[in-house]
C-alpha cells in the first residue's frame, strides 16, 4: 500500500496544468447546476460551505451515464453588491471534441457524440433559467497547495467519518459536516499562502478550497493571474516550496487521485470505474440529473468490476521478486512510461493449465521516474496482488514493464455481506 502522509515535505505547491474555469452566476445558479452535476450544490451563502472545505467534487454526465467532465465546483461570492454570486467550475478542458475545437490522444469520445464544450453543454439546459455562464481562466490560475504541516482542522475535513457500501461494490464517504466545527479561514489561508497564521492575509482575492478527493489531497486555491495578483500570493508562488507538475501529479498518482482526460477519457468512463464514489463525487440519493438513471442503476442492482489503481512500472529485468502485497524497492526511475491508454497485459504465474486471462485495463497518466495510475479490472487486480498473476505493458523498445499495483492506505477495506447499506 502506499502511504503518503509521514513522507510528505510540511508544504509544495505546484500550479495545475491543463485545467480551465467557467463562473456559473445568477439568482438560479445552484439550482441550475443541481439539474446536471453528480453531487448536491448548496447555494454560495449556505454555512455548510464552511464546514465541508469549501468546495465539492463532482462531474457532468451524458445521457448514457458516462463521464463528460470531472469537476471541482468553488462557491463564488463577489465584494461589488452589483455582481451575482455563484460558482467557479474547475474543469479539463482538452475534454471537447467537437469539429475544430482541441482533442488529446488520450480521448476516446465516440465521433458520433463529440463532446462539446462546457459552456456549450450548460447552455443546452439553461433553458429559462436565470442564469449566465461565462469563461473564467483569464482571470486565475489553478495552483495545488499540499504537505505535512497542513494545519490539522483542514487535515481532518478531508478524513471520511464513515463509509456506505453498496451491493455493487461501490463505496461512498460520510462526512458528518453539520456536526464539524468552521474551518478557520484566516489560519487555512495563511498556510496557502506560506505566511505567519498571526499576521494574517488579507485582500488577497484568492478563492481555496480543501480537496477531499482523498486525505492527503491538500488545497486546492485559484489564485488570481498577473497584475491581479497581490505581492502576499507572489511571494507564496515564488519561493523554495514551489514544485513542478510532474511532482504534483505524482502527489496525486500515489494518493489513487484520476484527474482530467489523460486519466477519465471522456464519454469512456463510468463513475465508479473512476473511483470518484470514494472520493465523495456522487450522492446515489440525490435528485434527478443528468445521466442519474444508468448511475443509480449500477449503484443497487449493477457490479463495479474496476477500479483506477495506483501502480509502480519496472523493467522486467529489474524487477525483483517480493512476496504477494510486499513493496518491493526497485528504483522505477530508468523506465521510460509508455503513453495513456496503452494496454495492460497478463500472464499467469503457476504452471498449471488455464484459461487465457481476460484483457485487465490499460495504463493512464504517469510521472517520468515510473509511477503511475491504471485502470484495472479488479479480478485481475486481486491476481495480481495474491501473487497468481503478473501484469505488463510493452515499452517503446518492445521491451515489457512489469506493473505493481499498490493500493492508498486511506481505501476502505473491502466489504462483507453484512456491512451491505442501501
Amino acid at each position: 500500500m502506499y502511504s503518503n502522509g509521514s513522507t510528505d515535505p510540511p508544504r509544495r505547491c505546484a500550479r495545475v496544468p491543463n485545467r480551465a474555469l467557467v463562473a456559473v452566476t445568477g439568482s438560479q445558479a445552484s439550482t441550475f447546476l443541481n439539474g446536471i452535476t453528480t453531487a448536491p450544490i448548496p447555494i454560495p451563502e449556505d454555512d455548510i460551505w464552511k464546514r465541508n472545505g469549501g468546495g465539492i467534487y463532482s462531474a457532468f454526465l451524458s445521457a448514457q451515464g458516462r463521464i463528460m467532465y470531472d469537476i471541482l465546483i468553488y462557491p463564488y461570492i463577489p465584494k461589488s453588491p452589483e455582481e451575482k454570486s455563484g460558482y467557479i467550475v474547475e474543469y479539463d478542458p482538452r475534454a471537447a471534441s467537437a469539429a475544430g475545437e482541441t482533442s488529446t490522444s488520450a480521448q476516446q469520445a465516440s465521433p458520433k457524440h463529440p463532446t462539446p464544450t462546457i459552456i456549450s453543454m450548460m447552455k443546452r439546459y439553461i433553458l429559462r433559467s436565470k442564469v449566465r455562464v461565462r469563461d473564467v481562466s483569464e482571470n486565475w490560475d489553478v495552483w495545488a497547495i499540499w504537505g505535512s504541516s497542513l494545519p490539522m482542522p483542514v487535515k481532518d475535513i478531508a478524513k471520511p467519518d464513515d463509509w456506505r457500501w453498496g451491493r455493487s461494490g461501490a463505496v461512498e464517504p460520510i462526512f458528518h459536516d453539520a456536526e464539524r466545527a468552521p474551518v478557520d479561514r484566516m489560519e487555512a489561508e495563511s498556510w496557502v499562502l506560506g505566511q505567519d497564521s498571526q499576521s494574517g492575509p488579507s485582500g488577497t482575492d484568492a478563492i481555496w478550497m480543501v480537496d477531499r478527493r482523498a486525505p492527503g489531497m491538500g488545497i486546492r486555491a485559484l489564485l488570481p493571474k498577473g497584475a491581479k495578483r497581490s505581492s502576499k500570493l507572489l511571494i507564496a508562488t515564488s519561493s523554495d516550496h514551489v514544485a513542478s507538475s510532474d511532482e504534483y501529479t505524482l502527489h496525486r498518482i500515489k494518493l489513487g487521485v484520476p484527474e482530467g482526460v489523460d486519466d477519465i477519457p471522456t464519454q469512456d468512463s463510468f463513475p465508479m470505474d473512476a473511483n470518484m464514489d470514494m472520493m465523495g463525487g456522487v450522492d446515489f440519493r440525490k435528485g434527478c440529473y443528468v445521466g442519474q438513471e444508468l448511475t443509480v442503476r449500477t449503484y443497487h442492482t449493477g457490479v463495479v468490476r474496476k477500479r483506477v489503481v495506483p501502480v509502480v512500472l519496472e523493467a522486467q529485468s529489474q524487477a525483483p521478486s517480493s512476496p504477494p502485497g510486499e513493496t518491493n524497492s526497485a528504483d522505477p526511475s530508468s523506465v521510460v512510461t509508455p503513453p495513456p491508454q496503452t494496454a495492460v497485459q497478463a500472464s499467469w504465474l503457476s504452471e498449471s493449465p488455464r484459461p487465457r486471462p481476460r484483457a485487465p485495463g490499460k495504463l493512464l497518466s504517469s510521472t517520468p521516474d515510473g509511477y503511475a495510475l491504471a485502470l484495472l479490472r479488479l479480478e485481475a487486480l486481486k491476481a495480481a496482488e495474491g501473487g497468481e498473476m503478473k501484469l505488463f505493458v510493452t515499452g517503446s523498445d518492445n521491451q515489457p514493464i512489469t506493473i505493481s499495483p499498490r493500493r492508498p492506505d486511506w481505501w476502505p477495506s473491502e466489504t462483507k455481506e453484512e456491512e451491505w447499506t442501501e
